[in-house]
């Protein structure tokens, strides 16, 4: 799985000034970074998803997304976000902090952080806004899930990196509530934490409220 940094949210810009004390974001417009505290109506969210565990590699996952053999593993999360950096209207980074409660086949809990790549221009948001996004960042459970067991069973860590692909679409009436799909991935880098690869996959959808 190709690994980005977990480092991300660190933006190359200069610190804000008296000037730019208030919400907002840093905007490059292809010349140069500028701070733009009215880019958008809300840069905060909250989110809540549910979805189940499957027994399929990732890419088996992504490949076939209607045929994703259940694996009895449920999941709920809970998450918070917020807007960091546009590139001009196009690209957007996201930091997201999340909890999710693991229950069904087993119980235990799940604390992550992530850091988005947002794409979003699409030709028909002028009917209905989409976004696609691709988020990297630790993950740590409580426990060793069996749907992350590996073929050597010393192979397993409850550190992981996530690596998920979100999509939304707002909804017509309520502009700033928002529809999700995520895939919701962990693994271990190609086995770098604790030699676990495909670790585990969770198909989930809900609604972010933007704040």
């Amino acid at each position: 799985m190709c690994f980005l940094s977990w480092s991300l949210a660190a933006t190359p810009v200069a610190a804000q000034t008296d000037e730019q004390s208030g919400d907002g974001w840093w905007v490059f417009d292809g010349s140069g970074w500028e701070w733009a505290e009215d880019k958008h109506d809300s840069i905060y969210g909250v989110a809540v998803m549910a979805g189940e565990g499957t027994e399929r590699t990732f890419s088996e996952t992504v490949s076939n997304l209607f045929d994703y053999d259940g694996s009895g593993d449920k999941l709920v999360t809970v998450s918070g976000s917020r807007e960091i950096v546009w590139f001009r209207d196009q690209f957007s980074i996201d930091g997201e902090l999340l909890y999710g409660y693991h229950y069904d086949r087993e119980e235990y809990h799940e604390v992550g952080a992530a850091v988005y790549l947002r794409w979003h221009e699409f030709p028909w948001n002028g009917f209905i806004s989409t976004t696609f996004a691709v988020g990297v960042g630790p993950s740590y459970t409580t426990i060793y899930p069996a749907i992350e067991a590996q073929d050597n069973p010393d192979d397993r860590s409850k550190l992981l990196n996530q690596f998920n692909l979100e999509l939304t679409t707002t909804l017509w009436s309520l502009p700033d509530t928002m529809l999700l799909f995520r895939l919701q991935h962990r693994s271990g880098v190609l086995g770098a934490l604790g030699g676990v690869w495909d670790g585990s996959n969770f198909l989930t959808v809900g609604l972010r409220q933007k704040l």
